[in-house]
C-alpha cells in the first residue's frame, strides 16, 4: 500500500503501455485504463489476422523498479487467457505472451489447433491512427505516412520485412 502523496514505483510501465499499439491493417492493439463496471481496470485489446480480444490486465511483472521510464523490459499478465475471435465467434488465436520493450509491444499467439506460435511485434501506433477495440464500430484509419509505403524493405537491425516495424527489433520504417 502506497502512503498519499507517494507514486507506485511501477506507474511508468502503465504509462508505458497507455497506447494505440500498430504493426500494419493487419496487427494492432490498444491499451487503456480507466472505470469499468468492475471499478477502475487496465486492459488491453488485441486484432490480428481478422481476430479480436480484449481482457483486463491484472499485472506488470518483470522489469526494474522505477519512477521514471527506462529500457528493461516487462511483462503484461492479463487476468484470464486473451483469446482472438474471428467474426464467426470461434477462437483463432490465444496469447501466450505480451511483452513490452523499448517502446514495442510484443504478442505471443498460438494458433487454434495447432502448435504454431506467432510473434507479433508492434510499435506505437503512428499519428492519426484511429481505431476503437473496446468499442469497436468502424474500421481503423491508418496514418499516412508509413503506411502508404508499400513493398518489402530492410531494417537497420539487417532484416526484410512487409510491415511498418521490424518484425525482429521492432524498428519503425523509415
Amino acid at each position: 500500500m502506497w502512503a498519499t502523496g507517494m507514486m507506485d514505483p511501477d506507474s511508468w510501465k502503465y504509462a508505458a503501455l497507455n497506447h494505440k499499439w500498430y504493426r500494419d491493417d493487419n496487427a494492432y492493439a490498444d491499451c487503456q485504463e480507466g472505470n469499468t463496471a468492475f471499478g477502475f481496470a487496465r486492459s488491453v485489446a488485441v486484432h490480428y489476422d481478422g481476430a479480436e480480444g480484449s481482457c483486463i490486465i491484472s499485472r506488470l511483472e518483470g522489469g526494474a523498479v522505477s519512477l521514471t521510464p527506462n529500457d528493461v523490459p516487462f511483462e503484461i499478465k492479463p487476468v484470464r487467457t486473451l483469446e482472438l475471435k474471428g467474426p464467426d465467434g470461434s477462437v483463432k488465436y490465444s496469447v501466450s505472451k505480451i511483452v513490452y520493450e523499448k517502446e514495442t509491444l510484443t504478442f505471443i499467439l498460438l494458433r487454434t489447433g495447432s502448435d504454431e506460435e506467432i510473434s507479433v511485434v508492434m510499435g506505437i501506433a503512428p499519428e492519426g491512427f484511429t481505431t476503437d477495440l473496446f468499442g469497436k464500430t468502424e474500421p481503423p484509419v491508418p496514418a499516412a505516412s508509413p503506411a502508404a509505403q508499400t513493398g518489402p524493405w530492410i531494417c537497420p537491425c539487417g532484416t526484410e520485412n512487409i510491415g511498418n516495424f521490424c518484425k525482429d527489433c521492432g524498428h519503425p520504417r523509415v
